[in-house]
């Protein structure tokens, strides 16, 4: 799958810029509020705010970025499996076998209540992390980097790599960020797979996520 089609003719700089740009928010946000409780979440929203508009300046929308419905929804739900198995496997036999304590675990693992639990699985593990986070790095760094670094295969194994990396930064500690690059490779795998589609690995990033929360709850 090729890279986005804009109608607007968009500099090499300007894919550069908008990237700075969405760095600086959250170099920002660890240099003086990450103390404070869900501060990723709100820069995560402020950057989704911010690429709106550079999108909407280069004449494009979230659609054109993957998301829309599936053209096909057969081959949209066999990825979406496909992508849920390859991340359960790599999980389940890679990545708990190297850190058998907290590979899993998302938050502080302090004991949640029913309405917090509700709280982190609806707006943490759905909205943030499966709609946000794969707005955020799949529909708009990978397709910013796949612009700088040029449409051949190359070029998108570099933008898969480059985003999963960034990913991978962004979590906290050595085991969440080996699970998250890893996952986040998977992800950015899938999502050119499908025909860039957001839908496709939205859902599928929401699985883990969800089971995750669901059983930290149920073994306190």
């Amino acid at each position: 799958m090729m890279p986005v089609t804009e109608t607007i003719t968009t500099s090499r700089q300007t894919y550069l810029f908008e990237i700075l740009i969405i760095a600086l928010v959250f170099t920002v946000n660890e240099l003086f509020f990450a103390s404070i409780k869900y501060s990723s979440q709100v820069a995560e929203v402020i950057c989704l705010v911010l690429i709106t508009w550079f999108f909407s300046r280069r004449g494009i929308g979230w659609k054109d970025v993957g998301l829309k419905r599936p053209a096909n929804w057969w081959k949209a739900i066999g990825y979406f499996i496909a992508c849920v198995v390859t991340i359960g496997v790599i999980f389940n036999f890679v990545i708990q076998p190297l850190f058998p304590h907290g590979a899993n675990q998302i938050g502080d693992g302090s004991p949640l209540s029913l309405p917090e639990m509700l709280f982190r699985l609806i707006v943490i593990g759905i909205g943030t992390a499966a709609i946000g986070e794969e707005l955020l790095f799949r529909g708009f760094l990978l397709n910013n980097i796949n612009a700088l670094a040029g449409s051949k295969p190359i070029g998108t194994i570099m933008a898969i790599i480059l985003q999963a990396l960034c990913f991978a930064i962004l979590h906290s500690g050595v085991q969440g960020m080996v699970s998250a690059g890893v996952i986040g490779i998977i992800l950015g795998v899938f999502y050119v797979l499908s025909g860039r589609n957001l839908l496709v690995v939205m859902a599928a990033h929401a699985v883990p996520d969800v089971l995750s929360i669901i059983s930290a709850y149920q073994a306190q």
